[in-house]
Parts: structure tokens; C-alpha cells; sequence
């Protein structure tokens, strides 16, 4: 499992670091990054909810 993070669209709200904080990481400015990662296994329910956090729906969990 991957997760891509649109960088265009990700307005810096922080909700999924909030939500998943071992998975996502802010830079100084707030953004998500990286912005493409292999999932960790065992993390994966993590990731869906970090992604579902998302208010831009920057963030796509590929299976």
C-alpha cells in the first residue's frame, strides 16, 4: 500500500498528522510530506485515516 499526497492541493491544515501522526509528517510550513510513501505494514488503517482527515482530499491511499 502507497500513499500520494497532492502537493497542489494540500492546503496545510495538518489533520492528518493530527489524526496519524506516525505516519505524517509537516514541514515548516505545515504542508505533508513526503509526498509519496510505502505504508509500513500494520499501518494501514492509520493512513485511510489520515487520508479521510484530509479537508482538501489531497491524500490517496493506492492499493
Amino acid at each position: 500500500m502507497r500513499v500520494h499526497i497532492d502537493a497542489l492541493q494540500c492546503e496545510g491544515h495538518g489533520m492528518c498528522a493530527a489524526t496519524a501522526p506516525d505516519l505524517y509528517d509537516l514541514n515548516d510550513d505545515g504542508y505533508a510530506t513526503p509526498t509519496d510513501f510505502e505504508v509500513p505494514s500494520g499501518s494501514e488503517s492509520q493512513a485511510e485515516s489520515g487520508a479521510t482527515a484530509c479537508p482538501m482530499g489531497a491524500i490517496k491511499v493506492l492499493h
